[in-house]
């Protein structure tokens, strides 16, 4: 199944639309973004941390997969039953869609933002394991506590990464590289942001305080 209603490309810092401008801008330039050169790494990174707390993921979400190669390397690692694909822009949808993997996969591909996103089944059945890699950053201040919390009731746990206004600093005297589409937030708000609604387990990977499943990870010491 699939949803293609949403065909109107999102806004990022100061309007600017996040059309094939942008995609090329950032992707089309040479830069090694963190979660597309290393997506084997992360995948087998998740792997082992779920592996290790013996948790089984059946069921898989990307919300904004982008190029797909994070959702493509999770979905080889975990081989899960189920998987639900989020994505605005319509370009990296067909792309997705014409992808080898996606016909042997038990696939749902919607073309909708993070904000408009909002299947009443995944509330009754949330997702084993979500991935949000380097996509808050574009939503503004007003959303985004609504999309956190629905991601805590969409999935069980979360592997999330978004770049902060460090991270960019950083970037930008070691690489040259700036993102002039993104809202640069420093790690303090991030941090007020997510605690609400999940647990800090490991790196890069949340628990869910909201998705009614029982506490798995429970050395106090990650759980801030």
């Amino acid at each position: 199944m699939s949803s293609l209603k949403n065909r109107q490309h999102p806004t990022g810092r100061d309007g600017l639309v996040l059309d094939e401008t942008y995609w090329n801008a950032l992707y089309g330039d040479g830069y090694d973004i963190d979660g597309h050169f290393n997506a084997k790494e992360h995948a087998k990174y998740a792997k082992s941390l779920m592996d290790l707390m013996d948790i089984k993921v059946q069921s898989l979400g990307d919300f904004g997969f982008g190029k797909g190669l994070l959702l493509r390397e999770f979905n080889r690692a975990f081989k899960p039953a189920r998987v639900v694909a989020v994505e605005p822009s319509a370009d990296r949808v067909e792309e997705l869609r014409k992808q080898k993997w996606i016909s042997s996969t038990h696939i749902q591909i919607h073309n909708q933002t993070l904000e408009d996103f909002e299947p009443p089944y995944l509330s009754y059945a949330p997702l084993d394991l979500g991935i949000c890699n380097s996509v808050i950053q574009y939503i503004p201040d007003r959303e985004l506590k609504k999309v956190v919390e629905k991601f805590a009731k969409f999935t069980k746990f979360l592997y999330f990464n978004v770049p902060t206004k460090n991270d960019y600093i950083r970037m930008k005297k070691e690489i040259g590289f700036e993102d002039p589409y993104a809202h640069q937030r420093d790690l303090k708000f991030y941090k007020k942001l997510l605690s609400p609604y999940f647990h800090f387990v490991s790196f890069n990977l949340l628990e869910s305080k909201l998705s009614k499943s029982p506490l798995v990870f429970e050395a106090e010491i990650f759980l801030h």
